[in-house]
């Protein structure tokens, strides 16, 4: 931003020089232009600032978020299918280890797919990779 400043005052510097802001109808257009490109180019600058503090601002929001990911999704996580529709779940693996009776149900048919009680012979597989924010979970 400070070139395109740089070249508006030696524009502004030349027209001065030869004399173009004196009282001619065209000089006083070329001194109009100049004032307006010198305004254009202090917005551009403001923009410019502005920009660089929101990205600044974007990146530390990210760097908090990936914090509260890794430790809201740091827990190892069962694969589940529901048998009556084939959607796939993942709940906590730590499910496994309540003293109560917890129930799973499907979300897309509200078929009970998982209690912690013994009851379902599932075979579960754990899933320790994390995953990202609106990511799809593997299948």
């Amino acid at each position: 931003m400070r070139d395109i400043s740089e070249k508006v005052s030696y524009l502004q510097g030349l027209s001065e020089g030869l004399n173009i802001t004196g009282g001619s109808p065209q000089g006083k257009i070329i001194s109009g232009i100049l004032n307006v490109l010198n305004e254009i180019a202090d917005e551009i600058s403001g923009i410019q600032t502005k920009f660089d503090e929101m990205q600044e601002y974007i990146e530390s929001v990210d760097d908090d978020l990936l914090d509260l990911e890794e430790s809201v999704l740091d827990d190892d996580y069962m694969e589940l299918e529901c048998r009556n529709c084939g959607e796939q779940l993942y709940i906590e693996s730590d499910i496994m280890d309540d003293e109560d009776v917890i129930e799973v149900t499907c979300p897309r048919c509200n078929e009970v797919i998982f209690i912690n009680d013994g009851s379902f012979d599932h075979e579960h597989i754990s899933v320790d990779e994390e995953f990202e924010v609106g990511e799809s979970r593997p299948s």
